[in-house]
């Protein structure tokens, strides 16, 4: 799966692969100290032995329908990385998590990204369910949650052991259905009220239509806003 922004035609997300690791030591290394903060295995991958080592273990994991994962490049230059683990295909859900380097930050990147792999997921994997979880004080995590439409569940107290210390998981959650709204809603903001109500009945045929499309194809081209 390729996933490109017509919003951002300089961006593009495919799937990672070894001959990413230079990029990936790279990107890693000039992070170090956010990436500490809360994804300290991730601060690991700073080497290009340990980056090839663990793109070809993620590639393995994706061959065998365990994780995908994807790099968001801008250009030539890595951006980040989104990841769907914990893939239950008999009850349809998964988790996501995503990380972008803090010089590609405050540009609309990230939630345009992660929202073309929430399309993908929810429509080519056809999963119904996405859970994120994210550590307490990850407030730049928690607000893009709360962009892309999910939902705050509850917390999991000391959910997590980062850096040696205990910490709780705020936990969010999206449906299929939530996020094909969230899209409708959207699109058809601003119309006038007929407008509206004809683009509504013609919008429930495109997204049985599109839905149908990306179940069966492994392309996606979305149209993203700057959000």
């Amino acid at each position: 799966m390729h996933l490109t922004l017509s919003a951002f035609p300089e961006i593009s997300i495919v799937p990672t692969l070894p001959e990413h690791a230079e990029a990936l030591a790279a990107l890693v290394a000039q992070n170090r100290e956010p990436l500490q903060a809360y994804l300290p295995a991730v601060v690991q991958m700073d080497s290009f032995g340990e980056a090839k080592a663990y793109l070809q273990a993620a590639a393995a994991r994706a061959a065998n329908g365990e994780v995908l994962e994807w790099h968001v490049f801008s250009g030539t230059a890595l951006c980040g990385s989104i990841r769907l683990k914990d893939i239950d295909t008999a009850d349809r859900k998964a988790k996501i998590g995503y990380y972008l380097g803090h010089q590609f930050q405050g540009r609309g990147i990230a939630s345009a990204a992660v929202r073309a792999v929430l399309a993908h997921a929810f429509g080519a994997l056809q999963l119904h369910r996405i859970e994120l979880q994210c550590a307490a004080g990850n407030h730049a995590s928690m607000a893009l949650a709360e962009r892309l439409g999910f939902t705050h569940e509850g917390m999991l107290r000391q959910g997590e052991l980062l850096n040696g210390v205990f910490v709780d998981l705020h936990v969010y959650g999206l449906l299929q259905a939530e996020f094909f709204a969230e899209i409708r809603s959207v699109s058809i903001g601003g119309m006038p009220t007929v407008a509206k109500g004809v683009f509504t009945l013609c919008s429930y045929f495109f997204l049985v239509v599109i839905t149908f499309f990306m179940a069966t194809s492994n392309i996606v081209v979305l149209s993203m806003d700057s959000a």
